[in-house]
């Protein structure tokens, strides 16, 4: 490149740069610090003796509280441009800061903890500009001596002052994961009281943080208090509205309170956010089945198996609904499909016997009572189930055993008292 190339690019390029400047200080302004940087770096490799370049990224360097590259990039704008009286002057400024602030660092660096609070105190009072990185340190020089309590609220008091300021954004940031952790080790240990203590301090570290407000409604659900467990569940979703997990739980928690009409809606309010939660879907299915409306019991049912066709729960519901509706094909199907899933779970073999009893499979069902017995030893709906399956084959002993054990249940035992009775008294039941 010739020197008439050379000289029109530098006069073209300052121009330019001249007319910029003004957006640099505007995006300083606007705290869009990191973008600023990023202007002035590029330019700099283009021109790196442009003293004005230098004395903007020593601005970008002391709005991120950077006292050392604020004085690099001054002196070598000074260097540059010395004739220019007010990058001196700046620089001249800037000394007894970095000075003050050298010192208050050597004092926390070497423990001296009262004499490093006692200059960034003065600090905050003579230069207002770096009121939040001192507010900031004080909190490290708390946190060095154990104290959490005041080092967090130094912490948050500098991010107030300076909500952009990511030292103090990221040390509450990791606190507030800590002690979220702290929390779901007292969680698991069954120290409830413990865990609502670590959790209501990461709501003050962080309000936004919604598996705080998610976990202490769980808390809650713990402890039996569904209205304080509503209310946070509540708040879980306010701040994150596409939680589908806290969706789901609000309306676990509307249903258990018998709020119907909420329930259903928080669990639409999941299926919107997630529409392959599947949970989600068959929980409508097991309100509408409470309810008595099995056409909608259904539906739910068939949806959450078409979205999740591994779904075991879903069949079982499915299975039971189509039982009380005396659908016994049908039921059987469904059941058959959830044993086949999952063989672990009693109440699908209990239905199933059910399905084959009504069907007149009486050794089928036989044998899916005692799958379920072995599962529960002490099941009573599988062993009322496993005396008719006895009635139907003609073993009377057996089946009388069978009723016996299912009238120990509270819930089975006018069932089971009214068929003993049937095979004792068999001439009362004749017509």
């Amino acid at each position: 490149m010739n020197k008439y190339l050379i000289i029109t690019f530098t006069m073209v390029f300052n121009m330019v740069f001249s007319q910029s400047s003004e957006e640099i200080f505007s995006l300083i302004e606007s705290k869009k610090i990191d973008e600023a940087e990023s202007k002035l770096t590029t330019s700099l490799e283009a021109d790196p003796t442009n003293a004005e370049i230098n004395y903007l990224l020593s601005k970008v360097y002391y709005a991120k509280y950077d006292l050392m590259n604020t004085g690099k990039f001054l002196r070598a704008a000074i260097e540059n441009d010395n004739t220019n009286q007010d990058y001196r002057d700046e620089f001249d400024n800037l000394s007894p800061l970095s000075q003050s602030w050298a010192s208050a660092m050597k004092s926390l660096q070497s423990s001296d903890f009262d004499g490093a609070i006692n200059k960034f105190e003065t600090i905050k009072v003579e230069f207002p500009d770096f009121l939040a990185p001192a507010t900031y340190h004080i909190g490290i020089v708390y946190a060095r001596l154990n104290d959490s309590s005041n080092a967090i609220q130094s912490y948050k008091e500098s991010v107030q002052i300076d909500p952009y300021y990511q030292k103090a954004i990221k040390t509450l940031s990791n606190t507030a994961k800590k002690t979220y952790n702290e929390g779901n080790k007292s969680y698991k240990r069954g120290d409830y009281e413990g865990a609502e203590q670590f959790y209501q301090e990461v709501i003050e570290l962080n309000p936004n943080e919604h598996r705080a407000y998610y976990m202490l409604a769980n808390v809650y659900t713990r402890l039996g208090d569904t209205e304080m467990a509503i209310d946070y569940f509540n708040q879980t979703v306010e701040v994150n509205p596409q939680y589908d997990k806290g969706w789901f739980s609000l309306g676990l928690n509307y249903q258990k309170n018998g709020d119907i009409n909420e329930a259903l809606s928080s669990l639409d309010k999941a299926i919107q956010v997630n529409p392959s939660y599947a949970k989600a879907i068959a929980q409508k299915g097991k309100i509408y089945m409470q309810e008595a409306d099995f056409e909608m019991a259904e539906n739910s049912f068939n949806q959450a198996i078409q979205v999740d066709p591994s779904y075991v729960s879903a069949y079982i519901d499915l299975g039971q609904i189509l039982n009380a509706q005396e659908r016994w094909d049908e039921a059987f199907n469904s059941l058959s499909t959830a044993t086949a899933l999952d063989a672990s779970k009693n109440k699908a073999w209990f239905l199933l016997a059910q399905s084959q009893n009504a069907k007149g499979s009486c050794d089928e069902a036989k044998e899916s009572s005692r799958v379920a017995l072995d599962l529960k030893s002490d099941y009573a709906p599988a062993f009322f189930e496993l005396g008719l399956s006895e009635v139907c084959l003609g073993n009377k002993t057996a089946a009388l055993a069978a009723f016996e054990n299912a009238r120990k249940n509270r819930t089975w035992r006018k069932n089971a008292e009214y068929e003993i009775d049937k095979i004792k008294n068999p001439e009362k039941y004749q017509q």
